[in-house]
């Protein structure tokens, strides 16, 4: 018999899979199927920029000995494959959050329980749509203030929510690279004393939040050292 990842679910048991919101889990159905065992099909959830929190009632079959997530993006087809991305070892749990996600993108996401040896079916599936990328900072200057020096100004990024800021620097038209981190929204201003004389750069900054969550890019301000 043909045998599927542990990680996916097998395409061959679609007759068992039941649509919710308008989403198949096809492609999510384990080795050890046991239609038996609960399945988790009230779940609440709050979404952010760079995570989503899930909260799902309490699970009071003894034989469950914990939960797995899948994840997955929509594909425009019907071999909707998702992709195994927790395993909680307790059945008491009731909570996870979801931080390695991108702004502006559209996940599915679907529960299971597990005991020792089975699998249950998967429960409802939750399409989430996060939060779009902050906005750039508005304003960016650059200025030679000395032989090799660069000052960059730019305005103080508007969201509350900023911490810090990525200047990233390129020269003559090469590619973007990571020059420092400024730390704190308030602060607006790097001195770069490392570009060399004669050469024209481009320099554009990026806010980032605590979340490490970068907003767009800046627009660029470009200038020739002397």
């Amino acid at each position: 018999m043909k045998r599927y990842s542990k990680h996916t679910f097998s395409i061959a048991l679609l007759a068992l899979i039941i649509l919710l919101s308008g989403c198949s889990t096809e492609g999510v159905l384990a080795i050890g199927t046991d239609k038996t065992l609960p399945k988790i099909t009230r779940v609440k959830y709050i979404v952010s920029k760079s995570s989503v929190g899930f909260e799902w009632q309490a699970i009071k079959d003894s034989r469950v000995k914990g939960i797995k997530v899948y994840r997955a993006i929509p594909q425009h087809t019907k071999d909707q494959r998702y992709t195994k991305i927790a395993t909680i070892d307790d059945r008491y749990a009731t909570h996870f959050v979801d931080r390695d996600i991108k702004p502006n993108q559209t996940y599915l996401y679907t529960f299971t329980t597990y005991s020792l040896i089975k699998e249950s079916l998967p429960g409802t599936v939750i399409k989430v749509q996060t939060r779009e990328p902050l906005e750039p900072v508005g304003f960016i200057k650059t200025y030679n203030r000395d032989k090799g020096v660069v000052k960059i100004l730019w305005n103080p990024h508007p969201s509350a929510e900023v911490s810090e800021y990525i200047i990233e620097r390129k020269v003559s038209g090469g590619k973007w690279k990571y020059l420092a981190l400024v730390r704190g929204r308030l602060m607006p201003e790097y001195i770069d004393k490392s570009a060399a004389i004669g050469y024209t750069y481009s320099y554009r900054v990026v806010a980032r939040n605590s979340n490490s969550v970068r907003a767009l890019p800046s627009e660029a301000s470009v200038i020739k050292v002397q």
